[in-house]
């Protein structure tokens, strides 16, 4: 355990190591004014570069520290803007013996000093790779020269000014400038979605004189280049800083800033928020997806077996299958043995009769019906007056409707709309009660009793 956590140890460190590292050369890149003329170079002739030369600064300064197929690219596309056209561009790394022998014959012309790497017949292929990053910086400052040179890039340059270009668009100004000489430069990347502010300090060294021939020398002049802001946040706190500044070109490089740089850098930002919110979004809902266990999934939440061909798995898939089988067909005959059990007690159970509260009269049976017996309950109801409703109130006998036997299987009930003098015959079996639904609710071949005037005024005589 103790070892395996060490090991775990020691490939933190040197990951943290290789991380420093890696931010300490990019700040020497930073440091090197070449960086910044690569930078302007493709952003100024995009055009004729071709639209699929899409590179970041992040990317360029990664690729000049360590090699890659980006850093490649770059190369291989300026190279063939550059004639005679070499027919070794296409391989893996051959692109570095064509650059060795372009920048031999233009080296003198576009760069100064010695050159870092010449062609040593196969060789510079591995001598390339373990070049410092500021002289591959060198290399490819030179190439970017060498192709600004070739025809093409020179009547784009004629082209746009005669269209009305300003030749601050190919040729840099600084946005501030102040007595000591210390300047400052915004370059704004467009494709490449790279903004940088850069300051450019001049210093003399006037210790340092040489007699020639009884003449002194002019002091030495030294440019020291740093990269002050990249980023929103940078940017931001560069411009906080300047606006309070006693300079007042300080103040203007801020005021610059404010008004044209940091609105491009929170546009940038907002698209890169969003495209890193797009990126969760789908890998939660791809890793929601393989998950077998999902909820939003139904489909996907049944276990699934490891497959397997052999004749043990298929014999052992079969038994399974025909286990279910039968398992099925038991529940559905003991259902319907429940389902038969019970309307055969409900057909031999008796039905009592419903009596009518208040005083029912005797059902008639009639043989219409498909079981052959209808039952309607009849009442003969008797309009009087008040008077004889209080001459009645005297007699307290109660009226009590005789008992009357019923066939098997049928009941008396007193739903009817409501109207309790009413009785239906409704039978307990399912056919039978879906046909008592779709016939009316009031048998009317059964003529209520009518009470002739006669009778009425016979009675009226007696009381």
């Amino acid at each position: 355990m103790r070892a395996a956590e060490e090991g775990g140890g020691g490939e933190e460190r040197n990951a943290r190591a290789e991380e420093n590292n890696l931010e300490l050369e990019i700040l020497k890149l930073r440091g090197r004014w070449e960086l910044a003329s690569v930078l302007n170079f493709l952003d100024v002739f995009g055009p004729i570069l071709g639209k699929d030369l899409k590179l970041s600064a992040e990317e360029i300064e990664i690729g000049l520290i360590k090699p890659d197929a980006s850093l490649a690219r770059l190369h291989i596309q300026l190279l063939k803007g550059t004639p005679p056209v070499s027919k070794i561009l296409d391989g893996s790394d051959k692109w570095v013996t064509a650059l060795c022998k372009k920048l031999s014959m233009w080296w003198p012309w576009v760069a100064e000093g010695k050159i870092p790497l010449i062609p040593s017949k196969g060789e510079e292929i591995s001598k390339y790779k373990e070049l410092d990053p500021s002289d591959r910086l060198l290399l490819l400052k030179a190439l970017c020269e060498v192709r600004a040179d070739q025809h093409d890039a020179v009547s784009y340059i004629n082209d746009a000014l005669k269209e009305g270009f300003q030749i601050s668009y190919f040729r840099k100004d600084a946005i501030g400038r102040d007595e000591t000489g210390t300047s400052y430069w915004y370059d704004a990347n467009g494709k490449g979605h790279s903004h940088r502010l850069y300051r450019e300090i001049i210093t003399s060294d006037s210790n340092t004189k040489d007699k020639v021939e009884g003449c002194m020398s002019l002091p030495a002049i030294k440019f020291q280049w740093e990269t002050l802001a990249s980023s929103l946040e940078e940017f931001s706190e560069v411009a906080e800083k300047f606006s309070f500044s006693k300079s007042a070109a300080e103040v203007a490089v801020s005021t610059n800033l404010q008004s044209d740089a940091i609105p491009a850098l929170e546009k940038i930002q907002k698209r890169k928020d969003r495209a890193i919110k797009q990126k969760q979004r789908q890998h939660m809902l791809l890793k929601d997806f393989q998950n077998p266990y999902c909820s939003g999934n139904t489909r996907s939440c049944r276990t699934r077996r490891p497959i397997s061909y052999t004749f043990e798995a298929y014999d052992r898939t079969m038994k399974e299958a025909i286990q279910l089988t039968n398992k099925r067909k038991k529940s559905l005959v003991a259902d319907q043995g429940k389902t038969k059990g019970s309307e055969d007690k409900s057909n031999i159970k008796d039905i009592s009769i419903d009596s009518d509260s208040e005083g029912g009269v005797l059902s008639i049976l009639d043989d219409s019906d498909d079981t052959g017996h209808e039952i309607e309950n009849q009442s003969s109801s008797e309009e009087e007056n008040d008077d004889d409703i209080e001459s009645e109130s005297g007699n307290s006998e109660a009226h009590s409707s005789p008992v009357v036997s019923y066939p098997k299987g049928v009941r008396c009930s007193k739903r009817l709309a409501g109207v309790a003098s009413h009785t239906i015959l409704e039978s307990r079996g399912l056919a039978t009660k879906q046909r008592l639904r779709q016939r009316p609710t009031r048998n009317f071949a059964v003529e209520s009793i009518i009470i002739s005037d006669s009778d009425d005024e016979a009675h009226e005589g007696k009381t």
